[in-house]
């Protein structure tokens, strides 16, 4: 089965997700691999899963 780097980084930014400081290093990874389309889905996906904050406006996306 394959996985899209779309799905491969959703799973890591969930385990993750404790500590802003490799959040922040994964969405930088994200952003680097990423299509715009991509990027724009796992936004929608962090702000649902209530994943996407304040303390990441700026930094990501």
């Amino acid at each position: 089965m394959e996985t899209s780097y779309l799905d491969y980084y959703k799973r890591i930014i969930k385990k993750v997700s404790f500590d802003l400081g490799l959040l922040k290093d994964e969405l930088n990874k994200a952003n680097q691999i990423l299509t715009v389309e991509e990027k724009a889905r796992l936004k929608k996906w962090m702000l649902r899963n209530g994943l996407y904050t304040e303390k990441l406006r700026g930094n990501a996306f």
